[in-house]
């Protein structure tokens, strides 16, 4: 990363006086603007449909719910919705607004339940589980909100019980593995559930359906709180099923914190890099010329508004995830471990990414075909991640492959304009880039579980 060093040291050593001749001779605010006149792109001729799709989510935890497990989960979305009348008639509730609501909530429920019999990923069906009881509870929550016999704490467990049952859950974890990338794939994500749900949804001051005067806040507050209960129950029961069938173990906490820590030390460096060594808040964006020695290309250019894209979500998790930078310690090692492992992949594309800006890429397409063929690189690449006999490798790419809902979005619309056409191109060759140097990132791992 000396390229970076250069500029910055030029920067650093020249003072405000430097700073201002600089900004002046790269015109910013000045600039000319990419979108003033971009080349020419015959947008109709883009695709809108296409043949292949992105490969299914992969599986990372090597067990299956078993049949009691998965029944107990459906049949409680049922026995949630038991008390609302079917169907809900503006006789038995006048207002249309919380109607809709609860009507809307009991229909989510029922769609989002695994159907029975489906192969699925176990943290996938996991997810859906949670995500169907979540509405379901909600739906009986506004419904016992506006019935007099109706008590909205009484639809799920209190929330100091689901607290302390997630907590006890957590610290449970990581537990033994058949190794530390085995484990770090199976825990860390299960680990995630319960550690977010501890910082945003049971946090001191939440209290519950307790209070709320609005019957629609109090059934999605009982929705919450039933959504992590059923983390729980899945977690549990996905871990026991893991440990159980192991032939051999070991225990891989220590491992693992000892790499998050490790990468996390790669990340500080590119954090004091891109700030300069006198920063407060380095966990902070430093925006993307602070990744840039040159910019040859306006500021609105399509590789330089994905530089920027990459960034900002890179940053966003980066300010809230557990990861080791500096002298912060993380609670649970096998959250620390994979999303530290997530944010030096996304640091290694961006750096990708703007070397290809330097070397004057404006990623607009070259013509109609250009997407498609972007679009299958990316599914190539992706799929190829996804496929890896390495369980991080697999875990990678579940985290990127959502990225192809919004570019697919894109060319689907009905009102396409070329900007939105670019924007997609640059979206895959971001996921084409990031899922390769993914690659890179866990095989360094790799051979340092293995020293």
């Amino acid at each position: 990363m000396t390229r970076r060093l250069t500029r910055r040291e030029a920067l650093m050593a020249g003072g405000a006086a430097a700073l201002g001749a600089l900004a002046g001779c790269s015109g910013v605010g000045n600039e000319p603007r990419f979108w003033t006149d971009p080349p020419a792109l015959a947008v109709d001729a883009v695709p809108n449909a296409f043949d292949a799709s992105p490969p299914e989510r992969p599986r990372v935890v090597p067990v299956d719910f078993d049949p009691e497990a998965t029944g107990a989960f459906a049949d409680r979305v049922e026995r949630l919705l038991r008390p609302i009348p079917e169907p809900l008639t503006a006789e038995t509730l006048p207002n249309g607004e919380i109607r809709e609501q609860i009507e809307t909530e009991r229909a989510a429920a029922r769609e989002t339940l695994p159907v029975s019999g489906e192969s699925s990923v176990p943290l996938l069906a996991a997810e859906r589980y949670a995500t169907a009881r979540k509405h379901a509870a909600a739906a009986v929550g506004t419904w016992a909100a506006v019935t007099v016999e109706g008590d909205p704490e009484a639809v799920a467990p209190a929330i100091g019980s689901v607290r302390r049952r997630a907590y006890e859950t957590l610290e449970s974890l990581p537990g033994a593995a058949s190794d530390p990338m085995a484990g770090a794939a199976v825990y860390g994500p299960i680990e995630r559930w319960y550690d977010e749900s501890r910082r945003r949804t049971l946090v001191g001051g939440n209290t519950g359906p307790a209070g709320r005067a609005n019957p629609i806040r109090t059934g999605e507050a009982v929705g919450d709180v039933e959504r992590v209960q059923s983390y729980v129950e899945a977690g549990r029961h996905l871990r026991d099923r893991y440990r159980a069938s192991l032939a051999a173990s070991e225990p891989v906490g220590d491992a693992l914190r000892r790499a998050a820590e490790r990468i996390g030390a790669e990340i500080g460096e590119t954090l004091r890099e891109a700030h300069g060594e006198d920063v407060d808040r380095i966990r902070s964006n430093p925006g993307a010329e602070a990744f840039l020695d040159e910019r040859p290309i306006p500021e609105d250019a399509p590789s330089v508004s994905l530089l920027s894209n990459a960034l900002y979500r890179t940053f966003e998790d980066l300010r809230f995830d557990p990861i080791p930078v500096d002298d912060y310690v993380p609670d649970h090692p096998a959250t620390a471990f994979t999303r530290t492992l997530l944010a030096r992949a996304r640091f290694r594309g961006i750096d990708a990414i703007a070397s290809r800006i330097e070397s004057g890429e404006t990623m607009f397409p070259a013509n109609a075909d250009a997407v498609a063929e972007a679009r299958d690189d990316a599914i190539e690449s992706a799929a190829a991640l996804a496929a890896s006999e390495s369980p991080l490798d697999r875990w990678l790419a579940a985290q990127f492959l959502r990225a192809f809902a919004e570019p697919d979005a894109d060319l689907a619309s009905e009102d396409r304009s070329a900007r939105g056409v670019a924007r997609a191109y640059a979206s895959y060759r971001w996921i084409e880039t990031v899922t390769s140097e993914s690659r890179t990132v866990t095989e360094s791992v790799a051979d340092a579980f293995e020293s």
